[in-house]
């Protein structure tokens, strides 16, 4: 594993990520019970309430989530430069986003403008707190690849944040005098794409040589890629707002966002370390569930009658929410969380002077065991594609949604006891010290 690169010095607390990283799976269990509860019908039609209170639960709780405590542990560690107050920050940020998006799915659910407006200001003053520190750090960063990728991406999710906070007005009636659709479509693509792709691009350039013993990415692409999605997604917002050379310009992110997923089983092929990893298997299978969204998705270009079927929406969504996002997420929180206990065991370590007191840190792989992990992926792999076939088998929805649980149970429970383990090795070395 090579850490050359890595400011390791500058790695803010534990709590600092790992408060969110520990309440993403406890959102995707949220998602589960809203699929339980609703049952098929939340499937058939992407305007229902139910269905938008799924979908947040998802990329807010989850994705999100998961997400913003990356970038408050990553841009330290990847940019040498130092969030203020890291501890502070996480926790109002945390607290902001945890409420405000259980207001805005209860406000779905309900179809209650109160909690609507709650979850908007309450969601506003998050990414405004969130867009004011990490815009303040990214302004002193040095030029890189990743930190190019991770400006691009936090200023999608302005416009993302931008286009929903529109959306909410309209839905509680402060403002109609825009056609929603459009906005919504927008709000989902700068979302999924401008956001999470971006984002998800940028890191791997980063922890999938590191932690999966890669090659390198093609210098071309690293340093061209995420600009050229970036321009892209302009230029399909553009396209959308005009009505023209919308084809085009869809084949144009089609294309980028295949390339990366090309490359990165490419260069995966060419692992240098030949053993089973798990996390492998997480990038893999979401990789190829990207290239499946953008075959479905350009299908339409062919045969234009498809996106007028209903289950195409849900599919797309499934696809690559369900198929490429949340796995690729799992696979580096896999990593990501036994790599930070680790090394913050480790600088704990430095500081018992006795060596006769000296205690045995957890590897990573001891942190997490692999067959765990494993369980946990084929599980979610057996949800995954039985909730593919509800949408034309509707029974099968509470056999995959069960499933779906086990998953997200599964995952929690390898991330708790993971910290159980960080806080019972901590409290041996501290009484090692004293």
């Amino acid at each position: 594993m090579n850490v050359a690169n890595l400011a390791l010095q500058q790695t803010p607390p534990l709590s600092v990520p790992l408060r969110f990283f520990l309440t993403a799976p406890l959102f995707g269990l949220f998602a589960c019970s809203l699929l339980m509860y609703y049952g098929p019908p939340i499937l058939l039609n992407r305007w229902n309430f139910a269905t938008l209170a799924l979908t947040h639960s998802l990329t807010l709780g989850v994705m999100t989530m998961v997400m913003m405590g990356a970038l408050l542990q990553l841009l330290p560690v990847l940019a040498g430069v130092t969030i203020p107050k890291p501890k502070w920050v996480s926790t109002f940020l945390h607290a902001l986003l945890t409420t405000g998006t259980l207001s805005l799915t209860l406000g779905f659910m309900l179809n209650y403008s109160l909690y609507l407006t709650i979850g908007l200001v309450l969601l506003s003053l998050t990414f405004i707190l969130f867009f004011a520190i990490i815009g303040y750090c990214l302004i002193k960063v040095v030029h890189s690849h990743i930190t190019i990728a991770m400006r691009l991406a936090v200023f999608s999710l302005f416009i993302c944040v931008s286009l929903g906070l529109i959306l909410l007005l309209f839905l509680t009636q402060y403002t109609t005098v825009f056609d929603p659709a459009i906005f919504t479509n927008l709000h989902l693509i700068w979302g999924l794409i401008g956001w999470a792709a971006l984002l998800i691009t940028g890191i791997a350039y980063q922890v999938v040589p590191m932690f999966q013993i890669t090659p390198q990415y093609p210098q071309l692409i690293t340093r061209w890629l995420v600009p050229a999605l970036f321009i892209s997604l302009l230029l399909f917002t553009l396209s959308n707002l005009t009505g023209y050379f919308t084809s085009i310009t869809t084949i144009l992110l089609s294309l980028e966002l295949s390339l990366f997923a090309l490359i990165t089983l490419s260069i995966q092929k060419r692992r240098l370390r030949k053993l089973p990893d798990v996390t492998l298997n997480f990038w893999r299978f979401g990789m190829i569930h990207l290239l499946l969204s953008i075959l479905l998705s350009t299908l339409t270009l062919i045969w234009q009658p498809l996106a007028t079927k209903a289950f195409y929406p849900t599919l797309l969504g499934i696809l690559f929410i369900g198929g490429f996002i949340l796995p690729v997420i799992q696979g580096m929180l896999y990593k990501i969380v036994p790599f930070l206990i680790w090394l913050h065991l480790q600088n704990q370590q430095l500081n018992v002077l006795n060596p006769i007191q000296l205690v045995k840190i957890p590897n990573m792989k001891q942190v997490i065991l692999d067959k765990q992990a494993r369980y946990q992926f084929w599980i979610y792999v057996s949800g995954f594609i039985l909730l593919i076939a509800a949408i034309w088998i509707t029974d099968l929805l509470y056999i995959s949604t069960t499933l779906l649980i086990i998953s997200f149970s599964g995952l929690a429970y390898n991330l708790y006891k993971a910290t159980w383990i960080y806080h019972s090795t901590s409290r041996q070395l501290h009484e090692a010290k004293s």
